[in-house]
């Protein structure tokens, strides 16, 4: 079933992702996994400005192949909302900074969230 996503929030004291609809009701609550101390997430607004069903991201240590369904929420595509099966199989549980400075949830999630989200959704991640 496809859904109508107006906004998405990610906290970042409670490692979580909410999605809402237009009505402002939260539809969604997804476990996630945001920047670690060295690496930390940003905090503030913006908007899904890029979607990839599967893209290469690479940083300073790091070179991650095939990250699937990602929303890259700042211009430059530094920063996203991404599926991250490298966790999964590695059996390291969500809801523990883990990244880099993104924001990683189970691969079902985000697939759903890709296939749901229109380029332009508002994102807030907050403390």
């Amino acid at each position: 079933m496809v859904e109508l996503i107006a906004a998405i929030v990610v906290d970042l004291s409670d490692q979580k992702l909410y999605v809402y609809n237009p009505q402002q009701e939260l539809i969604r609550t997804v476990l996630v996994s945001t920047g670690k101390a060295s690496s930390p997430t940003p905090t503030g607004s913006g908007q899904v400005y890029s979607k990839h069903r599967s893209v290469t991201m690479q940083g300073r240590g790091y070179l991650a192949p095939g990250v699937p369904y990602a929303l890259c929420i700042s211009q430059d595509g530094l920063i996203c909302l991404h599926g991250a099966p490298w966790q999964e199989a590695a059996g390291e549980r969500f809801g523990v900074p883990r990244s880099h400075g993104c924001v990683r949830m189970p691969s079902p999630h985000a697939r759903w969230l890709f296939e749901n989200t229109p380029l332009g959704t508002p994102v807030t991640i907050q403390t």
